[in-house]
């Protein structure tokens, strides 16, 4: 009996080692993101978007369209990566299009640049001068393809 809670007391302590390892230790896949969760800048000081694709560039200053692109990424749910190359590639019939996204502040500032391209997500944090690589682990529809589209 006594082996027995042993080993229960000792399997229970391996799991709270490897949750607690989970904080400090990359595991990939092992964790699903929000949108929210990942970003470094507050939303509400966004007040200018440029987005890019392969053939066209425009600029958004439009507080109803700047919030329509933002919600397009609360859709989502994110996987964090160590390198582009470990993100699968999706077959389905997700995003398909690039976009390089900018986002500016209410002083002009670029604060962040967002690159999506398929399930690959990159955020380039201008106040943290680092590059984080996630995936997008579901396929939402998203506005941004409309906003692209009808913009002059």
């Amino acid at each position: 009996m006594k082996k027995i809670i042993t080993l229960v007391v000792s399997l229970l302590l391996i799991i709270v080692f490897i949750i607690a390892l989970n904080n400090f230790i990359y595991f990939p896949g092992f964790k699903n993101l929000s949108f929210d969760e990942i970003i470094t800048f507050d939303k509400e000081k966004i007040s200018s978007i440029y987005i890019r694709n392969s053939s066209k560039e425009i600029h958004v200053t439009d507080p109803n369209i700047i919030d329509k692109v933002l919600n397009d990424f609360t859709k989502m749910e994110f996987s964090k990566r160590r390198l582009a190359s470990d993100v699968k590639k999706s077959n389905s019939s997700g995003n398909k299009q690039k976009y390089f996204i900018e986002l500016e502040d209410n002083n002009g500032d670029l604060v962040e640049m967002i690159y999506l391209s398929g399930n690959l997500f990159k955020l380039y944090g201008y106040s943290t001068e680092e590059t984080v690589v996630y995936e997008i682990l579901n396929n939402p529809e998203l506005d941004i393809d409309n906003v692209f589209s009808t913009a002059q």
